[in-house]
């Protein structure tokens, strides 16, 4: 959208006599803010995803080990602490791939 509004305006502003191409330079800073501010937006909206299904693979396997200690007759404190290993390797993979997918400066 913000090539096609660059080129549409564009193309019809940079005509105009004396003006017309410091006017095509507020239309593309424009169009870069309006961009700046989608893809900002959409980078909240992924994060707010990713959040939920990291929320939910987390219920998901604590209720796994629950019931894997219910038909096994684990105890309580059995589940416990494999409900805490497997939460702790989910956060430990899940930080090992963020750092090995994070940009290098």
């Amino acid at each position: 959208m913000r090539v096609y509004g660059y080129h549409v305006i564009g193309g019809a502003i940079t005509g105009i006599p004396v003006v017309g191409d410091m006017a095509q330079r507020v239309v593309d800073g424009c169009w870069n803010e309006w961009l700046k501010g989608v893809s900002a937006e959409e980078g909240l909206l992924a994060r707010e995803r990713i959040s939920s299904g990291n929320d939910a693979a987390q219920t998901d396997l604590s209720r796994f080990f629950k019931s894997w200690g219910d038909e096994t007759h684990q105890s309580d404190t059995t589940v416990g602490a494999a409900q805490r290993e497997a939460q702790q390797s989910y956060t430990s993979g899940r930080e090992s791939a963020y750092d090995a997918l994070r940009e290098r400066k």
